[in-house]
């Protein structure tokens, strides 16, 4: 049954399409092979550990006015 539905599917397609289609086929091999030889593939162990937020908390300091338009661009903005 799914075969003749893509069969169908196939003979509306452009040529250029089918060639698309063909390569996404032979990428979702290499990834079914892939992943046959290891589960563990798709989802790789991380080689860092879990980012901290907050590690470069006050390291940095806004201007007061930092969301102010600066004066040469005024003209450009307001008119």
């Amino acid at each position: 049954m799914a075969y003749e539905l893509l069969e169908k599917e196939l003979k509306d397609l452009p040529e250029s399409s089918i060639v698309d289609v063909i390569e996404y086929i032979q990428f979702l091999k290499f990834k079914l092979q892939k992943t046959e030889s290891n589960p563990d593939a798709l989802f790789p162990e991380r080689k860092h550990p879990e980012r901290k937020l907050g590690v470069l908390n006050s390291k940095f300091v806004m201007a007061d006015d930092f969301d102010e338009t600066p004066d040469c661009f005024r003209g450009y903005m307001y008119g």
